[in-house]
């Protein structure tokens, strides 16, 4: 600032200070700028604020008109075909509700199409008598393009079309596969559950375009047996089985002999005796990570075996024992002549020891059943499905007609309506898009 003097009635100076003449335009620049700067952030924000408003309202009703015709059986099946939903029918049906789709004094009306585009559908909205969201005054003028455009609400389809001979074929069918090896999840693309590696199924041509894929289901059996030990001599003076002699029995029965199960892994060594059989194994602490620590299965102790897909580590190795025992039946008197281990029994031996069950494992799954009425008694069967597959697909010819026409010149040139012509066998109608759209302004 610079000081200017002047003198006063007494003659004494004046002293005042002078205003800079560029400083002060700097300040009045920076007060308009951010006068500037908050009127354009209060314009962003309201604007912002404004389409968040019509796209709610243009979603609910995109969203409850597809709803609406799937629910009635509207959606249209042939590309490019399309049906017009009207917002007073949603309101109607209770759809969508007064209070959603009002905006301030305006009851807003509108038009929805949903036209079948490839695998999916377009859905678009027009809105009218919705104050700043009618759609008139919110978008812009008609763009086009070859791509389908994102974020508009408001897009029409400018298609064009050809088509080709096609010609069906089938593969040959694969092996019958095991349950385990066929997903649990149906394929979306083909409608059936395919088998986990895709390789086995049958290769098609380059050239060949897959109609579907043809899953065939067949039951596969398989059975076990159980056996007994049959005797002669209804004696009742018979001990239950003992690995030992019980008091007040004086024979061991040697043909009623048994085995035991096996019994759990310890660490443990078992005591040794002549009717014991000890098995041994090393066995592991398993664990799997959690944040860079471990955490061990039932605290840290050990199995030889994993003890689920989740314990992936194993440390610390220690040896581990089983044993089985054999049992026998020990008699007072004449012993009951046992046979060996049987399905069935004989003539001469028509008692059924029942305590020496023994079931047999598993046969292999097979596509025929062993099981009857005549071995029910002894015999258990199971079942499961295999799987086999096929490929139903199609080679094209070239492209029929010399260039892509609307669709007038189409039904002109192939001589039937689109929707007829589409159903007619062995043909594949090519339709490639336009799109015209419009944005927000």
């Amino acid at each position: 600032m610079k000081q200017v003097g002047y003198v006063n009635q007494t003659g004494s100076p004046i002293v005042h200070n002078q205003i800079d003449p560029k400083k002060a335009g700097l300040a009045v620049g920076g007060i308009l700028l951010i006068v500037m700067i908050g009127v354009f952030i209060f314009i962003t924000v309201k604007k912002s604020n404004k389409n968040k408003t019509c796209n709610r309202i243009e979603d609910i009703y995109i969203n409850e008109a597809l709803s609406y015709a799937r629910e009635k059986d509207l959606l249209p099946t042939v590309e490019t075909e399309s049906v017009t939903i009207n917002g007073a029918d949603l309101l109607k049906a209770g759809r969508v509700s007064q209070t959603e789709t009002t905006l301030g004094e305006n009851k807003c009306e509108a038009t929805i199409t949903i036209t079948k585009h490839e695998e999916d559908y377009i859905k678009s909205v027009v809105l009218k008598n919705c104050g700043y969201c009618t759609t008139e005054e919110r978008y812009g003028a008609w763009k086009e393009s070859k791509k389908l455009p994102k974020n508009s609400a408001v897009v029409m389809l400018d298609p064009t079309f050809n088509y080709y001979d096609t010609t069906d074929y089938y593969t040959n069918w694969t092996d019958y596969l095991e349950p385990e090896r066929i997903s649990k999840k149906v394929s979306k693309e083909y409608g059936v559950a395919l088998p986990i590696d895709e390789d086995i199924l049958p290769e098609i041509p380059s050239t060949g375009h897959i109609v579907k894929i043809e899953k065939e289901d067949k039951t596969y059996y398989s059975y076990r047996d159980k056996f007994w030990r049959y005797y002669a001599n209804p004696n009742g003076n018979y001990s239950a089985f003992s690995s030992t002699k019980p008091n007040g029995y004086a024979n061991k029965d040697e043909d009623s002999s048994r085995e035991t199960d096996w019994s759990e892994w310890s660490l443990n060594y078992p005591d040794e005796a002549d009717y014991r059989t000890i098995d041994q194994t090393i066995g592991y602490r398993w664990y799997y990570k959690e944040k860079g620590k471990k955490i061990y299965w039932k605290s840290g102790e050990y199995s030889p075996e994993q003890p689920s897909k989740k314990y992936n580590k194993k440390e610390k190795e220690a040896r581990m024992y089983r044993y089985r025992d054999i049992q026998w039946r020990w008699y007072n008197g004449s012993p009951r002549q046992y046979t060996s281990l049987s399905r069935e029994r004989y003539e001469s031996y028509p008692y059924r020891d029942d305590e020496t069950l023994v079931i047999d494992n598993w046969t292999w799954w097979d596509d025929t059943s062993y099981y009857n009425a005549d071995n029910s008694y002894y015999r258990e069967q199971r079942t499961t499905q295999y799987s086999r597959y096929r490929i139903k697909y199609q080679v094209y010819s070239l492209l029929k007609l010399e260039s892509f026409v609307d669709k007038k010149t189409f039904e002109q040139q192939v001589g039937k309506p689109y929707q007829e012509f589409v159903k007619t066998p062995n043909v594949k109608v090519e339709v490639e898009y336009k799109y015209r759209y419009r944005k927000v302004k």
